[in-house]
């Protein structure tokens, strides 16, 4: 970011390309993961092969994995994924290493909290029972609100890291 200040650009615009620039890359991603699926699993009909098991996260929710299903599903993967590192990114940005770090000692204890308070059976069953478009419509969600508390975080940041 500093870089980018010293080139005139503001601190708002800069938050908005890198937006721009994670939609982007998820998009691309995504497409290009869909259609190796979609190559991989023509080739294996084609040669009659049974062998062949691709492991994707498509499998928990449709074994039938449509091509645009498959295509939704990574580009929310993906941008949740970038988003979540540039969270990460901003963090280490705004408060130095040791914020940085303690941040992701706070995301280590959550699978922790859950693992002994036993949550991770109903949470099973809660994403078990959901469509694919509400887990997918709940993670656009997750994804807008990290992005306007990355967005937030950057409209006051010094030209200088912490």
């Amino acid at each position: 970011m500093p870089y980018f200040l010293k080139l005139g650009l503001s601190r708002i615009q800069y938050v908005l390309h890198l937006g721009l620039f994670s939609l982007a890359w998820s998009i691309a991603g995504a497409f290009i993961i869909a259609c190796t699926h979609q190559i991989s699993k023509f080739l294996s009909k084609l040669l009659d092969v049974k062998e062949i098991f691709i492991i994707h996260p498509i499998l928990l929710i449709d074994t039938a994995h449509p091509f645009m299903l498959t295509l939704a599903l990574d580009f929310v993967l993906l941008l949740f994924c970038l988003i979540s590192g540039l969270l990460l990114n901003v963090v280490f940005y705004r408060l130095g290493t040791i914020g940085g770090y303690s941040f992701i000692g706070i995301l280590v204890l959550i699978p922790i909290v859950i693992v002994i308070f036993e949550w991770y059976i109903p949470l099973w069953e809660v994403l078990s029972e959901a469509s694919i478009i509400a887990i997918l419509g709940g993670l656009l969600i997750i994804i807008a609100l990290i992005y306007s508390v990355i967005t937030g975080a950057l409209r006051k940041a010094s030209a200088i890291p912490a």
